[in-house]
């Protein structure tokens, strides 16, 4: 039997074991809530400083990221840039001009019309200047007809200034547009010394680029002055019997245009094309210019010239109607071919062969 004393003793000793296992009181700590909207936030703002980077530059960056470690010193790692796409990208074109009568082999390299099968009495000595569009790269090809919805219509009279004769000359049967079934059957073709751009070539053919024939309220900004690939111009060829020559000019109405635009695909053959010089390429004045801001005989100076003789760099092209205009490495615009009242000048040394519309 245990004496009371060794029973106190037992009591103190189980209640010190119980009270060590007992787990001691949290102080309680405030968190503050998180905002839901704070991740597509940083996100956001992320990208929004990421886009303002120059996206040209294909190099890594050395970007210095502070990382929290148990080190008291900022952490640096290489970080390559996140590059974000620009929403309005510059455009780089190949351009093309489609050959005249008198460059080709296939009319003894002058006008159709000096043919001496030229059926004079019908067609007289002018007439439409046609390349035809065909839907298949081989040669037996046939040409398609485009349907013009009110819609089209409405844009090739604007195109037109709603002029009556124009239109109607436009539209008529035997003028070569709408040749064969007549208005509104739209035929593929072109006249030479247009510009066309490609989107494929295949075997000696090229895919030529139209307008998106479901799309007709998306060209309603373009014209022969800013995109003379998508609207082209009527061009008459003419046999001159006395002097042996070939020359080209407008219909009897004047200046006719109608949009480049196709239901299907249509293709021309290669050789049939004069392809624009290469860029970069240098160039050397013929005669002193100004160096326009745009390229438009009415933008105004950058406040220097190309003087006569000197050289410059061209690295981009703007057709602009029958004229064609280059943009210089160190900023800036030039005439490479000006067209007036009939005359081609070229104010520097590059050319082409293939003369624009009249």
């Amino acid at each position: 039997m245990q004496s009371p004393r060794k029973k106190l003793l037992l009591w103190l000793t189980a209640l010190t074991l119980i009270m060590a296992c007992v787990p001691s009181m949290a102080v309680p700590v405030s968190i503050s809530t998180l905002n839901p909207n704070a991740i597509n936030t940083f996100i956001v703002q992320t990208a929004n400083v990421a886009f303002t980077q120059t996206a040209s530059v294909p190099t890594l960056t050395a970007t210095a990221t502070q990382i929290n470690t148990s080190t008291p010193e900022a952490t640096f790692t290489l970080v390559a840039p996140i590059i974000f796409p620009s929403s309005t990208p510059t455009q780089r074109e190949e351009y093309f001009r489609v050959k005249h009568d008198n460059q080709l082999a296939e009319f003894n390299y002058r006008s159709r019309t000096g043919d001496p099968k030229w059926p004079v009495d019908r067609w007289g000595w002018q007439t439409p200047e046609v390349v035809r569009l065909v839907v298949a790269t081989k040669n037996a090809a046939g040409t398609h007809h485009t349907t013009i919805t009110p819609p089209w219509e409405a844009y090739m009279d604007a195109l037109n200034d709603y002029n009556k004769k124009t239109i109607n000359y436009l539209k008529s049967r035997d003028t070569a547009i709408f040749d064969g079934n007549g208005f509104p059957q739209l035929e593929s073709m072109t006249m030479g010394g247009n510009i066309i751009t490609l989107d494929e070539v295949k075997n000696g053919w090229g895919r030529v680029h139209t307008m998106d024939y479901n799309d007709p309220g998306s060209v309603q900004k373009f014209d022969y002055t800013n995109r003379p690939d998508l609207v082209h111009k009527f061009v008459v060829v003419v046999w001159n019997r006395t002097n042996k020559t070939t020359y080209f000019v407008n219909p009897p109405p004047g200046a006719i245009y109608w949009p480049l635009v196709s239901s299907r695909i249509v293709w021309i053959p290669m050789e049939n094309l004069e392809g624009f010089p290469q860029l970069p390429m240098a160039v050397t004045a013929n005669m002193t210019q100004e160096i326009k801001a745009q390229p438009s005989n009415d933008s105004v100076s950058t406040g220097f010239e190309l003087a006569e003789g000197s050289s410059t760099q061209v690295i981009k092209y703007y057709p602009s109607g029958s004229n064609v205009w280059g943009q210089v490495s160190g900023g800036g615009w030039i005439a490479l071919l000006t067209h007036k009242k009939g005359a081609v000048t070229y104010p520097t040394s590059w050319q082409m062969a293939t003369q624009p519309p009249p």
